[in-house]
């Protein structure tokens, strides 16, 4: 029995040594699939509102305010959302290039997370063909105490006449800081999007 015992203990060692050496925050990133969708990852920004992320979509899916004093997730390698949602996506619509008044659907690929101190980036490729976007998101791990959560997103890689379209939930829901509603990307530039 020992013997068993013993290699178990051995076997199990590594696991325990890369989960001490996981290289983010799991308080504040959850890489797990979230609420049944199997390429999700989970954000928090503050102390308790979350964004769940559609990598496969380059879209949040979610985004939701954790009980007082709970984490805002609960499970294990699948996660449930724990809270007041004030925004869900449960559209299948995505991104699109817009060119001459016609609009092209693209293949997403997820490139990657990274984490600082002060926030997360995401960074997904826009693709039709042989033609290649980047779409980089960032989100501010703290939290600020006029808007509920907000994020700030970017396109490269666009021709002079083209805008990136917005799937239609982030076009309804997010608003500019001036409190209008963002149909399309372009420019470059970054821009801020909020849920009032």
């Amino acid at each position: 029995m020992k013997f068993f015992t013993r290699l178990i203990v051995l076997s199990l060692a590594p696991l325990v040594a890369l989960a001490a050496e996981l290289p983010f925050d799991r308080s504040a990133i959850s890489r797990y699939s979230l609420d049944g969708l199997p390429r999700s990852i989970c954000v928090r920004q503050g102390a308790d509102v979350w964004l769940g992320y559609d990598l496969e979509r380059a879209t949040v899916c979610k985004v939701w305010r954790a009980p007082a004093g709970k984490p805002g997730l609960s499970g294990g390698f699948t996660v449930k959302s724990v809270g007041k949602a004030m925004f869900e996506d449960k559209t299948d619509t995505g991104w699109s290039l817009a060119r001459a008044g016609k609009a092209s659907e693209l293949k997403v690929r997820y490139l990657g997370c990274t984490q600082s101190e002060e926030r997360f980036e995401l960074r997904w490729e826009l693709s039709r063909g042989e033609r290649r976007l980047q779409l980089r998101e960032r989100v501010s791990r703290s939290a600020e105490s006029d808007v509920q959560a907000w994020r700030a997103l970017k396109v490269e890689g666009l021709d002079e006449g083209e805008s990136l379209r917005v799937p239609n939930a982030v076009g309804a829901s997010w608003k500019t800081v001036g409190g209008r509603s963002i149909a399309a990307l372009a420019g470059g530039n970054w821009v801020r999007i909020v849920i009032p």
